[in-house]
């Protein structure tokens, strides 16, 4: 298949993301109790570019019915890039000839107790997309041109290992109306794409 790689918006991401594969050690857990996880930040072009995300079903014991990106932890003898590909098929039934990785975000530790390696890659708009049952309620896809509105970008402070963090909700469509909530690491990744594609 063909993917858009010569366009304008993808050339501009690709510059501001670090390679595929990983040639240090900054994925691998050194907090206690973190554990590695990978996530795909996949975009997709239908006319204009789009994010994809999934909303979890309520009956999960963790994050009910949150906005995410597919993923989850990465399992032994993967690689992060490998793991993000498996989350991509076992979630929305996407499998790795139709996603083309572009790059990675620097990872991080989430509240969730994983140390988690973003990476972002674009799909194939013919791509059959089967949302698992089990781990996803619906498949949601969202202008990226939003999330790259700063107006679109609610902040919000907390605090997390001692620290106070400045974080960046993006309800869509808009704030007075929103109709899905994107926060907490979700909206983190997007709004660290944003600052690489603006400074």
């Amino acid at each position: 298949m063909k993917f858009s790689l010569d366009d304008p918006l993808i050339a501009q991401i690709g510059k501001v993301l670090q390679p595929v594969d990983m040639t240090d050690d900054s994925h691998i857990p050194i907090g206690h109790g973190h554990r590695p996880a990978s996530v795909l930040v996949p975009l997709i072009k239908r006319g204009e570019w789009r994010v994809l995300f999934t909303r979890r079903p309520m009956h999960m014991p963790t994050h009910a019915g949150q906005i995410a990106f597919p993923g989850g932890r990465t399992e032994i003898g993967e690689t992060p890039a490998q793991g993000a590909i498996r989350e991509m098929g076992e979630e929305v039934g996407v499998g790795a000839h139709d996603v083309h990785l572009m790059g990675r975000l620097a990872s991080f530790n989430a509240t969730s107790d994983f140390r988690v390696t973003p990476f972002v890659g674009i799909l194939n708009p013919a791509a059959k997309i089967i949302p698992c049952q089990d781990e996803v309620e619906e498949v949601i896809e969202i202008p990226f041109t939003f999330f790259m509105d700063k107006a679109n970008h609610v902040p919000r402070t907390v605090e997390f290992e001692g620290n106070m963090l400045q974080l960046y909700d993006m309800p869509w469509p808009s704030t007075q109306n929103p109709h899905w909530h994107i926060w907490g690491m979700t909206a983190m990744m997007m709004y660290r794409l944003y600052q690489g594609l603006n400074l």
